[in-house]
C-alpha cells in the first residue's frame, strides 16, 4: 500500500463537544428540515422548499468538503453521496491527475501518515501478524506483548472514562435524588478522590452552565465509554478496510449525514442537500482525551498555532479548493485561531476561488464578541495576531433548539452580536454514525452542516451565485426571533424557503 494513500477514517475521532438540551422531550428525526408554521418546530423549512420550489427539477451535483477527523464512507446512508475524483484511476498506485496525491479517489488524509512509527499503522500490522502466526500455529507471545504495549493508552482511556462514569453514578445514588441540585452536590461528602472530582465538576458545571449540565455530563460519559470501547474493537479487527473504517469517526460521520445523507431511500435520515457530493478530508486527529474536558479542548485547539492540526488544516483547505469543492464545512477549532496566519491565507485562497466556508461557533457557551475583544486588546508584544474582519466567504454558525420560545439559543452554544452570523438547528440532531448506525448528538458542530447543506442547494439551483452572495442570501433570509436578538448579527435562524425566494432576485 502506498504510505501516503488516504485513510478516510483513520485516527481517533471526537465526540461532539458540550451538548446540553434545554427541553426534556425529543423533537423527532429530521426536525431540522421541518417548517415552524406547518410542523410546530423551528426547523429551516427544507422539506417545504423541496416540495414547493425545487420539486423534481434536475440539478447539478455540488462538491462539499467536510474537513474533520474522518467519515465512514461505507455507511448505508452515505456511500452513494461520497465524492469520487473523476480524474483518478483507482488502485493503480499512480497520481493520474498530477495533483500530488496518489490514488486520492475519495479525498485525502492530511493528519495520519500510515507509515511505520504511526501507532495506528503499527497496531494494524501487529494484529495481522498475530493472526497469521495463530493460523500457522507459530508462537506470537512477543508480538502480543508489543501489541499490548501500543494498546495500553487506549485501554487506560477506556478505564478512566468507565471510572468517571461510575463515580458520578455513585454520587447521584448516594445523594438519593433523581435530579440533584448544585447545592446537593456542594453538601455531598465524597469517600474517595474519584467522587471528589465528580462532585467538583458538577458544582462548577451547574454554577456556570446550569441544571442541565447534569444531563449533559451523564450523556457525555456514557458516549465516551462507548466510543473508547469502539476504538479497541476497531484496532483488534484485522479485517477492517483502511480506506473506510477507523477507531470511531462519530463526529465527521454525524456531520456528513446531516449535510447530505441520501434522501428518500427508506433508510435512516434525509440530509439537507440531495445533490451534494461529500469530499472527506481528514485535517484533525479527533479526540485523544483522558477525560471529557480534554475532549472539549481537543476540538477547541484544532488550528491553534504550533499544533499539528494547523498545517494539516491549511493543506486540507487548499486540497478541497483545488479539487472542486464549492462549500467547505469546518466544525472544529476557534474562529480567532483559524482566521490568522497560514490558516487565514488558506481561507482567503478559498475566497479567491469562490468557495464558501461554513464554521461552527463552538460549544463553550461564551460570548465570542468578548473573546475577540480581549484578543484585540492584548499586549502588543504578545506574539498573537490581532483579529481580522470576517472574510466574505466565511459564515459563523451557532446552534438553536426546536421550540419557538426563550431560550431558543442552545445553552451550550457560543454566540456574539458581532461575531456570529446566524443560528441553525443543533439540538437533538439524529444522524449517521459509523458502521451504518444512527444516533443523536448536539452542538454547533451539528448546526454548521445545516447551513452548508443549504448553501449547496442554493449553489445547485443558482450556479452563478458567488460565495459572498451565498453568505449574504443566507444571512438576509433568516427568520428573526426575539430570543436571538443580540446573540448574532442577523438575530435569526436560517431558512431555506426564504433563502430560495430571495436568491431568485439575485
Amino acid at each position: 500500500m502506498n504510505p501516503n494513500k488516504l485513510i478516510i477514517l483513520l485516527g481517533c475521532c471526537f465526540l461532539t463537544s458540550a451538548a446540553i438540551s434545554q427541553q426534556k422531550e425529543k423533537p423527532g428525526p429530521d426536525w431540522q428540515l421541518k417548517d415552524l408554521k406547518a410542523d410546530g418546530v423551528f426547523g429551516v423549512s427544507m422539506e417545504k422548499t423541496y416540495k414547493e420550489i425545487i420539486k423534481k427539477k434536475k440539478l447539478p451535483q455540488v462538491c462539499v468538503a467536510v474537513i474533520d477527523g474522518g467519515i465512514d464512507i461505507e455507511h448505508e446512508d452515505l456511500k452513494n453521496v461520497i465524492w469520487t475524483n473523476p480524474r483518478e484511476i483507482p488502485a493503480n498506485n499512480k497520481d493520474d491527475d498530477s495533483n500530488g496525491f496518489v490514488d486520492d479517489i475519495h479525498g485525502w488524509n492530511f493528519f495520519g501518515t500510515m507509515t511505520e512509527g504511526d501507532p495506528e499503522y503499527d497496531i494494524r500490522q501487529l494484529v495481522q501478524q498475530i493472526a497469521a502466526a495463530r493460523s500457522a500455529g507459530s508462537d506470537f507471545a512477543d508480538l502480543q506483548q508489543k501489541l499490548d504495549l501500543l494498546l495500553r493508552p487506549e485501554r487506560e482511556k477506556l478505564k478512566a472514562a468507565q471510572n468517571d462514569k461510575a463515580a458520578l453514578e455513585e454520587v447521584i445514588r448516594r445523594i438519593g435524588k433523581a435530579e440533584p441540585t448544585q447545592q446537593d452536590f456542594r453538601d455531598f461528602i465524597p469517600k474517595n478522590e474519584a467522587e471528589l472530582n465528580a462532585m467538583k465538576d458538577m458544582v462548577y458545571g451547574m454554577k456556570n452552565i446550569g441544571q442541565n449540565y447534569l444531563e449533559y455530563r451523564k450523556y457525555f460519559l456514557g458516549r465516551l465509554v462507548y466510543q473508547y470501547q469502539m476504538h479497541l474493537d476497531y484496532y483488534l479487527n484485522q479485517d477492517y478496510d483502511m480506506k473506510t473504517s477507523g477507531p470511531a469517526s462519530f463526529h465527521g460521520t454525524h456531520i456528513a449525514g446531516i449535510l447530505a445523507a441520501e434522501r428518500n431511500n427508506g433508510k435512516g435520515i434525509n440530509g439537507m442537500a440531495s445533490v451534494a457530493r461529500i469530499m472527506p478530508v481528514r485535517g484533525i486527529a479527533g479526540i485523544d482525551p483522558a477525560g471529557p474536558k480534554d475532549a472539549e479542548m481537543q476540538l477547541v485547539m484544532a488550528g491553534q498555532e504550533g499544533s499539528k492540526s494547523n498545517s494539516s488544516l491549511v493543506q486540507s483547505i487548499r486540497y478541497a479548493v483545488d479539487n472542486g469543492a464549492k462549500v467547505i464545512n469546518m466544525s472544529l477549532g476557534q474562529k480567532q485561531s483559524l482566521l490568522s496566519g497560514k490558516l487565514l491565507e488558506a481561507v482567503n485562497y478559498a475566497l479567491s476561488k469562490d468557495v464558501l466556508i461554513v464554521h461552527a461557533a463552538g460549544n463553550q457557551g461564551m460570548d465570542l464578541d468578548k473573546a475577540m475583544k480581549e484578543r484585540a486588546e492584548g499586549p502588543e508584544d504578545s506574539g498573537k495576531e490581532k483579529p481580522v474582519p470576517d472574510p466574505a466567504n466565511w459564515i459563523e454558525v451557532a446552534a438553536s433548539g426546536w421550540k419557538n420560545e426563550n431560550p431558543l439559543a442552545a445553552s451550550f452554544s457560543n454566540y456574539g452580536k458581532n461575531t456570529v452570523h446566524v443560528f441553525a438547528p443543533g439540538v437533538e440532531m439524529y444522524s449517521t454514525e459509523p458502521r451504518s448506525g444512527y444516533g443523536t448528538e448536539m452542538g454547533t458542530s451539528q448546526a454548521a452542516p445545516v447551513v452548508a447543506g443549504l448553501a449547496v442547494m442554493l449553489k445547485a439551483y443558482y450556479p452563478r451565485l458567488t460565495a459572498p452572495q451565498l453568505k449574504e442570501i443566507i444571512m438576509k433570509s433568516v427568520i428573526p426571533a426575539e430570543p436571538l436578538k443580540g446573540k448574532c448579527i442577523t438575530g435569526g435562524v436560517v431558512n431555506a424557503y426564504q433563502a430560495f425566494k430571495l436568491a431568485k432576485k439575485y
